[in-house]
């Protein structure tokens, strides 16, 4: 099995994994909007509607003025960071309970029954991170799970959440333009 992302992010040493979640959900992405011109209570307040409301929260980004670009690099750094964090606190979970370890060997015994799920089976992540109550939260949970837990693994999570994104500044774009506003 290849390393789990944690560990090839160097976020399994002790102290770096609140750190790097701490830089990716709220500094990061502060200095991003300040850098963009937003003042930091406003980006603290996307990023709260990011948490609360995962793949419609480009709305009010774009409401709050925020181009595509810083936009979407928030997006991705608080996404980024959701994940990982999701990652961490199953590994404590799992750390914890053998109710968890037994039902993750069952379900790797059931995904050894079918080859294709281990192989294009990572590539539905993409989807499923447009699921609504599903999606930022729960993908990597299902992720880790099925022991997807690669680098590979966060980057097609991330292009999911970066297409969800895309559409809907497209249609709020859309309807912006109808509206002539």
């Amino acid at each position: 099995m290849t390393e789990d992302a944690l560990d090839t992010l160097g976020l399994r040493r002790p102290g770096m994994a609140p750190a790097g979640i701490f830089f990716l959900l709220v500094a990061l992405p502060v200095s991003i909007g300040w850098l963009a011109g937003s003042p930091p209570p406003a980006v603290f307040g996307f990023l709260l509607s990011i948490l609360l409301l995962q793949g419609l929260a480009p709305t009010v980004g774009m409401g709050l003025g925020l181009k595509v670009i810083p936009l979407l690099l928030i997006l991705t750094s608080v996404a980024t960071g959701v994940i990982l964090a999701m990652f961490v606190v199953c590994d404590l979970f799992s750390e914890k309970s053998e109710q968890i370890k037994g039902w993750i060997g069952r379900i790797q015994a059931t995904m050894e029954r079918y080859r294709f799920l281990m192989t294009y089976g990572e590539y539905m992540l993409i989807p499923i991170m447009w699921v609504p109550g599903i999606g930022l939260y729960g993908t990597p949970v299902i992720a880790w799970v099925l022991q997807w837990r690669e680098l590979r693994a966060i980057l097609l999570m991330l292009t999911g959440w970066l297409i969800a994104c895309l559409a809907v500044i497209g249609v709020v774009a859309e309807i912006l333009s109808l509206l002539h506003l």
